[in-house]
């Protein structure tokens, strides 16, 4: 389940490079002993925010797959979500001493959006979740969910479905999971302490730590509600030092267009491609789930045409038990309803059956428990098996307001303390730190240049966006340096990672030995002085 978990969580970076948002709370490291002294920076309108700061692009992540049916019934639906500095010659770093090593950052709670976590909630999330050893990232599960479900307490319901309180139990589920936790010897729903701790209790229930993505769902069976809950969970994720899955720098999925081979026994109706190419596309099951899950509609129902229409209303097409619905059910076509009768939605149940299984084989097997079935799905797929062409997306589905997501420090070196003065003084640009941000998390990195140890003009004249604080030079990758300018040594794949961030999001200076972002993009270009180390830079 490592692949499904860090694909969910990376609902963060995308995250980590976006455009700036409102400011938040961070702690920034210690100085450095020797006290260096940086030239004013000029004046500049972004906001001074220190090191950790990372405003939130999230991905659209990936619905999980349930490991395991949920222990008790959902209590009452949540809210939807509502969905140049010219470049030329970046010659001229000074070199100052000796390299310094920043202390980690500890960030504090921040806002996801227009409303922060109340500062007098964050003890009760940290209380609960150590009680309840919901693991690191329980802290900011339990504030996204108080987030999403009521404001952190704005509106405590009761709603339309009769789920009411803090974290909006149903009365029922309320029976079986509520708590005094503190301790006037009422359960009381409409209590944060008592709530919270609540939420906690069903959470570790229903699979926490081990499986946070399954035990938000068993809190309420939606997908959306899954990526939204994760999505802010990694905005808070500076709650309790908590971290919330893996991180990468582009969330990325596969699109897959397909074709059988030609004379297949049974052509796969338009439709019906598309659903199964889409559905093995997002749950990352590759051509070989295609052309299974092309074959297990063929069996179950001649795609569709061996089914009266009530057949189709009540098992689908697929032929999924009521088991299998109830557990994996999902709306493939984003209609926003999810109904058997659609080869989206039911080939999307199939795909996130076999994505549970984490196997292809175990999948069907789930999906019909003989092993001649297995075998005939297995067989009817390789005869029709023909080519696809797979191509990879980056999400690109922004979120508002900024995340605390920090620098991991102990990635990071800096060149000299002149750096590390830029970044306490708030002089460097939060689009800068944000990417600094991004990389350390799975990456070490060394930086050569920022503001304060590079001149002001670049070799052409202009006044540079390190000057403004707006640029920084990677001079390593994971300890190779940039000097190996091959495409895919570390250097190379960070830089034409970078380049292939969404628009809006990519820097406007991009600059190496080649040209990262290809000759359609004028973000990215070569210079041969830039050999050495990696430019990033944004104009104003």
């Amino acid at each position: 389940m490592g692949r499904i978990r860090s694909a969910i969580a990376a609902t963060v970076v995308g995250a980590a490079i976006a455009a700036q948002g409102a400011s938040a709370q961070t702690t920034t490291p210690d100085p450095p002993t020797t006290t260096v002294t940086a030239p004013p920076p000029p004046p500049v309108s972004q906001p001074q925010i220190p090191a950790g700061l990372a405003p939130a692009l999230m991905p659209n992540p990936k619905p999980k797959p349930v490991s395991k049916p949920p222990k008790a019934a959902k209590h009452g639906p949540a809210k939807k979500p509502k969905g140049g500095g010219g470049g030329e010659g970046e010659k001229g770093a000074a070199k100052t001493g000796g390299a310094t090593t920043p202390a980690p950052t500890s960030p504090a709670p921040t806002a996801c959006g227009p409303i922060a976590v109340p500062a007098s909630l964050v003890p009760i999330y940290e209380a609960a979740s150590q009680e309840y050893e919901l693991g690191p990232s329980g802290p900011s599960v339990l504030a996204a969910i108080n987030e999403i479900e009521t404001g952190f307490g704005a509106n405590l319901g009761p709603s339309s479905a009769g789920a009411e309180g803090w974290m909006q139990f149903m009365p029922s589920t309320w029976a079986s999971y509520g708590v005094d936790a503190d301790g006037d010897g009422v359960k009381n729903p409409n209590d944060p302490d008592d709530a919270i701790f609540a939420a906690a209790r069903y959470l570790r229930a229903s699979g926490m730590p081990e499986d946070p993505e399954g035990a938000v769902f068993s809190y309420n069976h939606a997908d959306w509600y899954v990526a939204e809950v994760m999505a802010r969970a990694a905005c808070f994720s500076g709650i309790g030092n908590g971290v919330v899955g893996g991180l990468s720098l582009i969330p990325k999925r596969q699109e897959l267009t397909c074709a059988p081979v030609q004379g297949a026994r049974q052509a796969i109706p338009d439709e019906y491609l598309k659903a199964v190419q889409s559905a093995a596309g997002r749950y990352d099951l590759g051509e070989a789930g295609v052309w299974a899950l092309a074959a297990v509609a063929r069996i179950e129902s001649d795609y569709g045409r061996g089914m009266s229409a009530r057949q189709l209303r009540d098992r689908g097409p697929m032929g999924i038990t009521d088991y299998n619905w109830d557990r994996y059910a999902v709306d493939g076509d984003g209609d926003g309803k999810v109904r058997r009768q659609s080869p989206a939605d039911s080939a999307a149940t199939v795909a996130r059956m076999i994505w549970a299984a984490d196997d292809l084989r175990a999948g069907l097997f789930q999906q019909n428990h003989a092993e001649w079935y297995v075998e005939a799905v297995l067989a009817d797929a390789d005869a029709m098996a023909g080519s696809c062409e797979v191509r990879t997306v980056s999400y690109s589905v922004a979120l508002p307001g900024p995340t605390s997501l920090p620098i991991n420090w102990p990635n990071v070196e800096l060149s000299n303390s002149l750096e590390m003065v830029d970044i306490q003084s708030g002089s460097i640009d939060p689009r800068i730190l944000n990417i600094l941000a991004a990389i350390s998390q799975e990456h070490t990195i060394r930086i050569s240049a920022l503001r304060s140890d590079h001149s002001m003009n670049t070799a052409s004249g202009n006044v540079s966006n390190h000057y403004y604080g707006r640029a920084m030079d990677i001079a390593a990758i994971d300890g190779t340096p940039c000097t190996d300018v091959s495409p895919d040594g570390p250097c190379g794949v960070i830089a034409q990672q970078l380049g292939a961030l969404p628009a809006g999001q990519e820097p406007t200076e991009l600059i190496y030995c080649f040209d990262p972002d290809g000759p359609s993009n004028p973000n990215g270009f070569s210079q041969a002085d830039h050999c050495d180390h990696i430019h990033v830079g944004f104009d104003a």
